[in-house]
């Protein structure tokens, strides 16, 4: 039974490296298809039930030793759980491929003219007009809709993988298999809910009336989920971030820290303007530490500026791990580590004296960026609360068109607009990866309170932090969230401590 374990511990490197290969060109514009079919079948034993199981047996045994080394049992955990994902997605291809080629050959109308899928979804948050707003969501839920087959038959590929592995239902396959007791998280997300609602409600009338002035959040007005997403980009405060300007002001932030943009050629970035680019940045990790690709897409704005940081701290994490340390823990780990280093970047937005530094801000539009850029990740926190139990309902009961609307009572509940039902199997993270954000937004919290406790407000420019980072970053996965806050406060993650630190900044 052991070996189908030692082949995917032998040929892993090299399955990730190419997988992180294929994402980067698709997602950069430089290949038109994803061909992750043929990779699967050259690498059989990933998703493999019997390596599952060989999984199991040799977990059993390093816990069961006189004297457990956690090193090895952490390696076994990790490549266990990647294992059951893999299950997952070779059961999930079949449906995969159709999205793809849906989406490839999707028409949305959009005046006189038709977009892709991707395309309206991409323009919906930066038009202007509320009209023409209102068909792209209209005619992107209503093709999600009527083309919901693909997308529920990927989505029950989750719950054919529970049965396959042995699991009563697919909550329980990723809780046995990550520790993350999802339930337990839906509570906190739902505590989380209600200690924010009124300052959340109270700043969205805000920016609503900033779009329109007669514009109104539910239940008495008639705003839409489009108008949240268009809100969310503040397109009035787009001439203080302009990419000329933003993108120049986070190169000097990192010399200031001691950093060198590319970490040494270590980070390869990749922000040529080019067809077929995906809209949003991201990073791919071909080889840890040494081969990471930033991915941008020329943009202006507050919200480019924040997804311009947060990509970076997932670039700094990747090209500092440790290249010595074992592959399983520079290759895997708790995402939502990963994504608090990445949140930690991102909300130097929440930061008057950084805004102030590197942007040349006066004071009264710092005060106003900074309650924005808090009123945006509070929304952001607040959908994701949302999602998780309306997730763990779709993974339990399937994606029949009942939980619809389920999806549209959460989402409504969460921003205080209407949304389009359409979008119940699409917007979805694949392996509840909703619960990785959410926890990685608690850990950012206390790791953003530790930074200020000890290298004071300034710490983004105060090398000694960084170094400190760095010090966390070369562990890879070798520390999970839990772990990770426990070490830096004392105490264990709690996700209402997230929405209230912003909703003090709301408030000030």
């Amino acid at each position: 039974m052991d070996r189908p374990l030692l082949s995917v511990r032998s040929r892993l490197d090299d399955f990730l490296a190419e997988l992180a290969t294929l994402q980067y060109r698709y997602g950069a514009g430089l290949s038109p298809d994803l061909p992750v079919a043929r990779l699967y079948a050259s690498f059989p034993e990933l998703s493999s039930p019997e390596t599952f199981a060989a999984a199991n047996e040799a977990l059993a045994r390093a816990k069961g030793k006189g004297d457990p080394d956690p090193v090895a049992i952490r390696r076994i955990t990790l490549v266990r759980e990647l294992i059951a994902t893999q299950v997952e997605e070779s059961l999930a291809l079949p449906a995969a491929d159709a999205v793809v080629a849906l989406e490839a050959r999707s028409h949305i109308p959009a005046d006189d003219t038709t977009l892709s899928l991707a395309q309206a979804l991409s323009q919906i948050p930066r038009e202007p007009s509320r009209s023409r707003r209102a068909l792209l969501e209209r005619g992107a839920g209503n093709f999600l809709w009527d083309h919901r087959g693909p997308y529920g038959d990927r989505r029950d590929a989750a719950l054919q993988a529970a049965e396959v592995l042995g699991f009563p239902d697919y909550p329980a396959l990723r809780q046995d298999v990550t520790g993350i007791d999802a339930g337990k998280l839906a509570e906190a997300a739902e505590e989380t809910l209600k200690r924010t609602e009124d300052a959340y409600r109270d700043v969205l009338a805000y920016v609503l009336r900033k779009l329109e002035p007669t514009l109104r959040p539910l239940p008495g007005g008639e705003a839409r989920r489009h108008d949240v997403q268009h809100a969310l980009r503040a397109p009035w405060m787009d001439a203080y971030f302009r990419r000329e300007d933003t993108v120049p002001a986070v190169m000097r932030w990192l010399s200031d820290w001691g950093l060198h943009p590319e970490a040494g050629g270590r980070i390869r970035l990749d922000d040529e303007a080019r067809p077929g680019k995906a809209s949003r940045p991201f990073v791919a990790a071909v080889r840890v530490p040494n081969e990471i690709h930033l991915v941008l897409q020329p943009r202006s704005g507050m919200d480019a500026l924040g997804d311009l940081l947060h990509e970076l701290g997932h670039a700094w994490h990747l090209a500092h791990v440790d290249a010595d340390a074992p592959m399983e823990l520079r290759r895997l780990g708790d995402a939502s580590v990963t994504e608090a280093y990445a949140a930690t970047f991102e909300r130097l937005l929440l930061s008057p004296p950084w805004l102030k530094r590197y942007l040349g801000l006066p004071s009264s539009t710092t005060k106003d960026a900074v309650r924005l850029a808090a009123f945006q990740a509070l929304a952001v926190l607040r959908r994701h609360c949302a999602k998780l139990s309306y997730e763990l309902s779709l993974t339990t009961k399937g994606a029949s068109a009942d939980r619809a609307d389920e999806y549209a009572d959460g989402q409504r509940r969460a921003l205080f607009a209407q949304p389009h039902p359409g979008f119940f199997l699409h917007d979805v993270d694949s392996q509840l990866y909703v619960t990785r954000y959410l926890r990685a937004w608690a850990l950012e919290t206390r790791l953003t309170a530790y930074l200020l406790e000890r290298f004071n407000e300034d710490f983004w420019r105060n090398p000694a932090a960084f170094t400190w980072l760095k010090g966390l970053f070369a562990r890879g996965g070798a520390a999970d969230a839990e772990g990770l806050a426990t070490e830096v406060s004392g105490t264990p993650l709690a996700l209402p401590e997230a929405g209230a630190r912003l909703v003090a900044i709301l408030n000030q």
